[in-house]
């Protein structure tokens, strides 16, 4: 593996525009966009630009049969739902996967591009592997939308991944992405410019974002949403 970055952190909430709402005040971001696709799986969303490269996306039942309602009631009603990681090649982190023992739940095509994704089970939460070769590209490129006037931050730079064992973890995902875990008090591994952190918990979920201010930025240092701490850094 050349190359991978995380390109959008996935927070699961009951409420889609409170939630919503509370990121966009909190952090001086602008509205955001809909993934139509997620309505076949009886998701809403909203998709919100931090910066030029990287997204927080919130997603919340459209229906009481949506199966997210099920993760909702088991983790107290929200959390880190999922990570989605642009990859230049998926094959290679599939057969990675394999060998691990990390299930994948789903290999579809949308958008013409290739999508897999690993049981949270397995790693902690969601993780969508996207094949998108280009770097340069993603998903959204083409969906116009308003430019923030006072943004606090401007890029994800890291998320904790809780687990009851986070060396465990941390090495099942270095094993996937085809990566070294980095040493220090806390295993992590890095994901492109971007860094997963392994933290101990007794849920195995995304319980944390660190998030870059803005120079100069009058910012508060924490915001906790839906089950996730929000870190200014």
């Amino acid at each position: 593996m050349t190359w991978a970055t995380i390109r959008q952190v996935v927070i699961g909430a009951e409420d889609l525009d409170a939630t919503s709402k509370e990121i966009r005040e909190g952090l001086g971001l602008s509205s955001g966009f809909a993934d139509p696709l997620l309505e076949d799986i009886g998701l809403a969303d909203e998709t919100i630009r931090v910066g030029g490269e990287a997204h927080l996306e919130v997603v919340a039942p459209l229906n009481t049969t949506a199966s997210i309602n099920g993760w909702l009631a088991k983790v107290g009603g929200g959390g880190g739902y999922a990570l989605s990681i642009q990859v230049p090649d998926a094959a290679t982190l599939v057969a990675n996967a394999e060998s691990a023992g990390v299930r994948v739940v789903a290999d579809l095509e949308a958008y013409g591009r290739r999508i897999v994704q690993l049981h949270p089970g397995d790693m902690g939460l969601l993780v969508e592997l996207d094949e998108i070769p280009e770097p340069d590209q993603w998903f959204w490129d083409d969906i116009a939308t308003e430019t923030p006037e006072n943004p606090l931050v401007d890029d994800v730079l890291a998320v904790d991944v809780e687990s009851p064992d986070p060396q465990a973890q941390a090495a099942r995902w270095a094993a996937v992405m085809g990566v070294e875990v980095e040493p220090g008090e806390v295993p992590s591994i890095r994901v492109g410019s971007r860094t997963v952190h392994f933290v101990r918990g007794a849920r195995r979920m995304l319980s944390a974002v660190d998030l870059r201010t803005v120079a100069g930025a009058d910012a508060p240092a924490t915001l906790s949403v839906s089950g996730v701490l929000l870190r200014l850094r």
